[in-house]
């Protein structure tokens, strides 16, 4: 997400690419790289949406994340989040397994945020599979597509910008 992005139009995107299935699919998105002008903006704004989404049965129209499939993908899941810690990344939101009410029945994790992540950190390159979103703070274009390539599990990515030459030049 470069400094010049609109900011609703990622963090819709974002949202849903992160936690629209629980994070498990190889195309979610699991780390955003901000440039550093939007980058507090950004996050707070995602932050802000997050915490507003509903986990609950996947088939429930009200449901906006569904559970992790099974019991041991969501302990894996909360053990990265040891480890993200352990790395130094600070979790503004999320980081639990929901135990009230019928959530203490399934395989469900609470929509976590990331942030303070470098491009080190095992949470920014290994494949978590949950609804986990780590933010990357860049300086600029080149140091973000670094990041980007930086991983071995690139999969898919997107750029935010309303500079058409510089999504030519991530492409």
């Amino acid at each position: 997400v470069m400094d010049d992005a609109d900011l609703d139009l990622a963090v819709d995107g974002i949202i849903w690419s992160a936690f629209g299935t629980a994070g498990q699919r190889c195309t979610a998105c699991s780390r955003v790289i901000a440039q550093r002008g939007i980058r507090a903006e950004l996050e707070s704004r995602l932050v802000e949406r997050a915490s507003r989404l509903r986990l609950g049965y996947g088939l429930d129209a009200a449901t906006d994340v569904g559970p992790l499939i099974n019991a041991s993908q969501r302990n894996r899941v909360h053990g990265f989040m040891d480890i993200a810690r352990a790395d130094g990344a600070t979790m503004p939101l999320g980081g639990t397994i929901p135990t009230e009410g019928a959530l203490a029945h399934g395989s469900f994790y609470a929509p976590t945020i990331l942030t303070g992540v470098t491009p080190e950190m095992r949470v920014a390159q290994e494949e978590i599979f949950g609804p986990v979103l780590s933010i990357i703070e860049v300086a600029t274009l080149d140091e973000a597509i670094a990041v980007n390539n930086g991983t071995r599990y690139g999969l898919s990515s997107a750029i935010f910008t309303r500079d058409i030459n510089a999504a030519q030049v991530a492409m």
